[in-house]
């Protein structure tokens, strides 16, 4: 019972705060880096600097992962009659979907600012001409589908919340 304890409170206090994050990147951060423009870039290269760039895919990795062992443990070693269940088929997409957001969390969101945060710093230090404006138009492009993929990631983690929720009820 203990450890049940343990790993329930740990991957409600992960997930909670992967949604937060996920939420707040996709409402307010990145849309506000993005008004900056290039000067966006300031905010993720102070964000990694203070290990924001590991910290979150820890959290949600650790989220998937106690979620799978919660979810064992609920089904009774994944037993289809458990797995079939109202309960058990919800609980098992609220997984999948949180499994699908690390995936593309990790795939591509952190990728993509990865490689942008690496292309403006480089332009930075470039004299003015085609090839750092080039740079420059890449990070912004990578920028994009970072954000584009942090929505995703942000629906996917809200509606898996929200199934979790709920699926005690069904």
């Amino acid at each position: 019972m203990t450890m049940f304890l343990v790993v329930m409170t740990l991957h409600v206090l992960c997930a909670a705060l992967w949604v937060g994050i996920a939420v707040f990147g996709a409402v307010f951060l990145t849309p506000a880096a993005r008004d900056l423009g290039p000067d966006g870039m300031k905010i993720m290269l102070a964000l990694r600097k203070r290990g924001f760039v590991a910290f979150v895919p820890i959290i949600a990795t650790i989220t998937v992962l106690s979620g799978f062992w919660l979810y064992w443990r609920f089904t009774a070693g994944f037993s289809p009659e458990v797995s079939r269940s109202h309960a058990g088929m919800t609980f098992g997409t609220g997984g999948i979907l949180g499994l699908t957001a690390l995936i593309i969390g990790g795939a591509v969101l952190s990728r993509s600012v990865v490689q942008a945060v690496r292309l403006a710093t480089e332009a930075a230090g470039m004299p003015e001409g085609q090839e750092r404006a080039d740079r420059f138009a890449r990070a912004a492009a990578l920028r994009q589908r970072a954000a584009s993929a942090g929505n995703v990631v942000a629906a996917l983690v809200v509606t898996a919340m929200i199934l979790m929720v709920i699926a005690r009820y069904l």
